[in-house]
């Protein structure tokens, strides 16, 4: 979220807009807002401008569903003063002047919960392509082919299911390397005992690394396909930066960002499916171009001024 605002803002800049990011839990960074024309809230708002006349804007970030579980899980600890995006998301939808999303189903769910008139518009979610864009690999990862990912491990896109396939994809594949980063080390008591014992550790290295942009940029560039299952076929940030990055992409089934799909549910179909890919089976896909911060910024800007 803060990574998209500040796209968000760089954008707005580079339009000649006065576009300022503020912390909304360092009360010293909120005067910077205070003559802002609009508000636009990535998370929070701090309390002091909840209510003013100024328009708002609610950038819904994570999916419906994921606000819908994380509510639940917070709920159901019976811990005091717990947090709950599932409240706070139909607040926002509600005292908002408008909701922004980049996700046409997310959109669409939002509008369901919406009364008629609520506006929920959709924008492209752009990125630098100035920095994410194809590069001379500072050296080829291990794997024929070597696969990559470097998944945010939120239950909605967590590697449980790509783990649970790799084995079946490596017993046909002998050389395949999976190469998964980022997994947090709080999470290795349930993962580690699944891919020791399922096998998949030993055809892969897995570990909770994280890589600057720099480096990140360079696993894009270095291995032979990124993948990344976000459930629904959603995409995310990570998707685009891969995709504007030169790497060949591999989503679930509606990720119009993605060379490649396969199919959610079953991980004996999935394995399958991307075995085809990976031993060049498949024929890719005519996707989607990843949009600039500028785009992503400009369509913004008309949304101000309908205000």
């Amino acid at each position: 979220m803060h990574n998209i605002a500040a796209a968000l803002v760089a954008g707005e800049l580079a339009l000649g807009l006065n576009s300022v990011l503020v912390d909304c839990v360092n009360p010293a960074a909120w005067p910077a807002a205070d003559n802002a024309d609009i508000h636009v809230i990535h998370t929070h708002l701090p309390d002091v401008y909840l209510h003013t006349e100024k328009p708002k804007i609610w950038v819904a970030h994570g999916t419906p569903e994921v606000m819908f579980h994380s509510g639940y899980e917070a709920g159901i600890g019976a811990v005091y003063g717990h947090g709950d995006p599932w409240m706070m998301a139909q607040y926002w939808l509600q005292h908002c002047d408008l909701t922004v999303t980049f996700w046409p189903r997310h959109q669409a769910i939002w509008k369901s919960l919406c009364d008629r008139n609520t506006r929920v518009e959709c924008i492209p979610m752009g990125i630098d392509k100035e920095f994410w864009k194809p590069i001379v690999s500072g050296g080829k990862y291990a794997g024929t082919p070597s696969v990559f990912t470097a998944e945010n491990q939120y239950e909605i896109k967590w590697y449980l299911d790509l783990f649970l396939a790799w084995p079946w994809i490596t017993k046909e594949l002998h050389q395949a390397r999976l190469h998964a980063i980022y997994l947090p080390k709080d999470q290795h008591r349930w993962f580690f005992p699944l891919v020791n014992r399922n096998g998949c550790s030993f055809h892969s290295y897995i570990g909770p690394q994280v890589f600057s942009p720099e480096n990140l940029r360079n696993a894009f560039c270095s291995t032979s396909f990124y993948i990344g299952l976000v459930r629904y076929g959603d995409f995310d940030k990570i998707s685009l930066e891969a995709n504007a990055s030169g790497a060949k992409t591999i989503s679930y089934r509606g990720n119009p960002y993605s060379d490649f799909w396969i199919t959610e549910g079953d991980q004996r179909v999935m394995a399958d499916e991307l075995l085809a890919i990976l031993t060049g089976k498949t024929e890719a896909r005519e996707k989607t171009s990843v949009a600039e911060s500028k785009e992503m910024a400009s369509q913004m800007f008309k949304i101000y001024e309908s205000l």
